[in-house]
C-alpha cells in the first residue's frame, strides 16, 4: 500500500517537532510548514501536480493565514482534502465553524500520542470507507446504466416488432373498408373515414342466390384492438354469406366468438341486413346499431327501422330481434356510425357546441334523394363534411343501397 503523506501546519516547534516523531513512527511520510499561506501554497501546488496530500493536520492560530482561512481558502479552491484540526474545547464558536465547513476531526490539546495516532487512523479509516461506497456507487451506477442501455434495446427491437405489426395492421384495416363499389345485384355507394390510421367502423356486401347480405359493425376504439374484431367480423361475415344462416344466429356466433377470442372486451354495435330480390322483402337484425334510415320511393318519405338488440362482444347472454318488410324498386336503405349524428363543430363566438344529430343527417339526406346513389352519398358525405369545419372527431361510415 502507497506511504500516506500528511501535511502539518504549526507554527509552535516543539508541537510541530512532536507531531513528526509521533507520525514519523507510524511510518507516514510528512511535510511541516509554518504558517497557514505556505500550507495553502503547497496544498495547490500537490494538487496541480496530481501529488495530492493525503491529510492536513494544522493549528488554529497560526501567523499570515490562520486555520479557518487556510479551511475556508481550501473549501473555495474546490480541492477535496481530510482536516484535522489542533484545537482545545474553549472556544465552541470555533468548532462550530469548523463543523461547518466540513472539518473531519478535532484534536484536542494537550494529547497523548496514541490520541494523535487513532484520530489519524480514524480519519483514513473514514475516507478509505467513503472511497470504497463510492466505488461501490459508480460500479452500480454502470451496472444500473449497462441494463438500462440492455433494456433500451430490448424496448427498441420490441418497438420496431410493434411498429412493423401496426403498420401490417394498418393496411389490413385499410384492404378491410375498401372494397369495390360496383358488380353487386344492388346499386351502392359508401364513404368511409377512420379517426386515425386503425379505426373500428366496417362495412361490407356480398352477393346471394336471392338478392344480398350486408353487414355494418362500429367497434370501440381506434387502435390494434380494434382492427383485431373487425377482422373477426369479416371472417365470420364470409362464412355467414357462404352457410347463408339466419341474421339472428349469425350474431349468436360472432358474440361467442368475440367474447372467446378478443384479445379484450370490446363493446361492438351491428346491423345485418337480407335483401330477397325473388320474395322483395328485406330482413333486419340489429345489435345495439344506430337504427338504419329507409327511403321509401312510392312515397317519397325517409323514416328509421325502428329495431333494437343487444351489444356483441360482453356479454354471453343476448338476444336480437328482427324485422321482416316488403320493399319496391328504386327504395334505398341508408346505413351509417354514431361518428355520423355525433359529428360536431364548436361556434368560434360562442364557444357553444352543435351536433349534427339524425335530424340534420335527414335534412341531407332530403335535399339529395333525388340523385344517383352515388352523387347522394358524395353529397351528404361533403355536407357533413362542412358542417364539422372538417375537424373529424369519430370514425365515419354512411353506406347507401338502392332496390333494383
Amino acid at each position: 500500500m502507497q506511504q500516506k503523506h500528511i501535511l502539518i501546519a504549526e507554527d509552535d516547534l516543539a508541537m510541530q517537532t512532536s507531531l513528526s516523531f509521533i507520525l514519523e513512527d507510524e511510518g507516514y511520510e510528512l511535510t511541516t510548514v509554518s504558517n497557514g499561506k505556505v500550507a495553502f501554497e503547497q496544498i495547490q501546488a500537490s494538487f496541480q501536480n496530481n501529488q495530492m496530500f493525503d491529510l492536513l493536520l494544522t493549528d488554529i492560530q497560526m501567523p499570515e493565514l490562520n486555520g479557518l482561512q487556510l479551511i475556508k481558502s481550501i473549501s473555495r479552491a474546490g480541492i477535496d482534502l481530510p482536516i484535522i484540526v489542533i484545537t482545545g474545547y474553549s472556544d465552541k464558536q470555533t468548532l462550530i465553524e469548523l463543523i461547518r465547513l466540513g472539518c473531519d476531526d478535532f484534536l484536542p490539546k494537550p494529547f497523548e500520542p496514541d490520541d494523535v495516532c487513532k484520530k489519524v487512523r480514524d480519519v483514513f479509516a473514514k475516507v478509505e470507507a467513503n472511497k470504497a461506497q463510492e466505488e461501490k456507487k459508480y460500479a452500480d451506477l454502470i451496472k444500473q446504466n449497462f441494463d438500462l442501455a440492455r433494456e433500451i434495446d430490448s424496448y427498441k427491437r420490441n418497438f420496431s416488432t410493434l411498429r412493423k405489426e401496426l403498420d401490417n395492421a394498418i393496411i389490413t384495416y385499410k384492404d378491410l373498408i375498401c372494397f369495390k363499389k360496383n358488380g353487386y345485384r344492388l346499386p351502392i355507394a359508401y364513404r368511409i373515414q377512420a379517426l386515425k390510421d386503425l379505426g373500428g367502423d366496417f362495412i361490407d356486401i356480398c352477393d346471394s342466390e336471392k338478392g344480398c347480405d350486408v353487414i355494418i359493425a362500429d367497434v370501440a376504439g381506434h387502435d390494434m384492438a380494434a382492427s383485431y374484431h373487425t377482422v373477426m367480423i369479416k371472417s365470420f361475415f364470409d362464412e355467414n354469406c357462404r352457410t347463408q344462416k339466419a341474421g339472428e344466429t349469425f350474431f349468436q356466433l360472432l358474440n361467442h366468438a368475440l367474447l372467446e377470442n378478443g384479445k379484450n372486451e370490446r363493446m361492438v354495435t351491428s346491423l345485418f341486413v337480407r335483401v330477397d330480390l325473388e320474395k322483395y322483402q328485406l330482413s333486419v337484425v340489429s345489435a345495439a346499431h344506430p337504427q338504419m334510415i329507409y327511403y321509401d320511393r312510392k312515397n317519397n318519405s325517409l323514416h328509421q327501422i325502428d329495431i333494437s338488440g343487444n351489444f356483441l362482444g360482453l356479454f354471453s347472454d343476448v338476444s336480437f330481434e328482427t324485422k321482416t318488410f316488403d320493399i319496391h324498386p328504386k327504395d334505398r336503405l341508408i346505413l351509417f356510425s354514431d361518428g355520423i349524428p355525433n359529428a360536431f363543430h364548436i361556434d368560434g363566438v360562442s364557444g357553444k357546441k352543435f351536433s349534427l344529430t339524425i335530424s340534420g343527417l335527414f335534412a341531407y339526406l332530403q335535399a339529395s334523394i333525388h340523385l344517383p346513389i352515388d352523387e347522394m352519398v358524395a353529397t351528404v358525405w361533403k355536407e357533413i363534411e362542412k358542417f364539422t369545419r372538417f375537424k373529424q372527431t369519430d370514425d365515419m361510415l354512411l353506406f347507401a343501397l338502392e332496390v333494383p
